[in-house]
């Protein structure tokens, strides 16, 4: 698979937690060539005030990915103007990092809590960084 199509498929699989073996595979073989810090980045409208119901969940997950190995940060927030929407920032040391996140306990207790919610959208993008720059000011 290309670079753009396995970052891609990584990204569609950031809410379900299930990565397929062939993505898996080729996001590790990624890993091999270069190190690249990854930022993940997730925004989900539920409908109807469900995720205020959730927060414990999400604040967990917030908890516990943030101890994970290779972990830099991870941040989830709810938008000022719209609280259906629940964003989620990640940054990640590597795709190697990044890849066992998915199999964690805490991502499949979060996904278990969160599956009765009804979503009106989603979108998830993975980012490989090649270098931090300083910021203009």
């Amino acid at each position: 698979m290309e670079r753009r199509a396995v970052l891609q498929a990584l990204a569609a699989s950031i809410v379900t937690g299930m990565v397929p073996g062939h993505v898996f595979a080729a996001a590790q073989k990624l890993e091999q060539k270069d190190r690249a810090m990854i930022i993940v980045t997730v925004e989900v409208e539920f409908e109807d005030n469900q995720i205020q119901q959730k927060l414990a969940a999400v604040q967990e997950m917030d908890a516990a990915t943030a101890e994970e190995a290779g972990c830099i940060s991870y941040k989830s927030s709810l938008d000022a103007t719209n609280p259906n929407i629940l964003r989620i920032y990640e940054m990640w040391e590597s795709m190697d990092a990044l890849i066992p996140h998915f199999q964690t306990p805490h991502m499949a207790a979060f996904q278990a809590e969160l599956s009765s919610l009804k979503s009106k959208g989603m979108t998830a993008k993975v980012f490989e960084v090649s270098k931090e720059l300083p910021f203009p000011n």
